[in-house]
């Protein structure tokens, strides 16, 4: 009897430090790892434009409908800096809907569970150092929240 309990309570102990390990391996993996999926937003000088982000690994597609109807797709990829105050968030590799490749993008972000919020500097500019929106264009301050999963929805 008493092997049969200590068996028990050394496989529940085994059972609880694999558990915790794996739970701090996937925090340890950082922001790159928690933003992966599909986010939305709204854009543009009223917030009237449906913006979606998909992220896989470090891909990002962008796609939005212009006012006029057409709708736009860029890709590229993102590149984090968790160490610095505000963390930073870089656009890089990016092509426009007409294949011309873009300038980097330099930014700084927050994630707080469900929501992300961005600031850019706009490309090619310098990296905005505080979430402020431009009186202009840039920089541009957008708050993604994480898309809902279609099939937790039931649609």
């Amino acid at each position: 009897m008493r092997t049969t309990l200590a068996a028990l309570t050394l496989t529940l102990v085994a059972t609880a430090a694999l558990a915790t390990a794996a739970a701090d391996d996937k925090a340890a993996k950082g922001d790159l790892d928690r933003l992966q999926g599909k986010w939305k937003a709204m854009i543009g000088p009223n917030k009237e434009i449906p913006l979606a982000m998909e992220i896989k690994d470090r891909a990002v597609t962008l796609t939005f409908t212009t006012p006029q109807g057409d709708e736009r797709a860029v890709k590229g990829e993102v590149k984090l800096d968790e160490a610095k105050s505000p963390r930073q968030w870089d656009w890089v590799n990016f092509k426009g809907p007409d294949g011309e490749k873009a300038p980097e993008n330099l930014g700084i972000y927050t994630l707080k569970g469900d929501e992300l919020t961005i600031c850019n500097g706009g490309p090619g500019n310098e990296r905005p150092t505080e979430f402020k929106a431009g009186e202009s264009r840039f920089p541009n301050l957008v708050v993604f929240t994480r898309a809902k999963d279609e099939k937790k929805d039931g649609k």
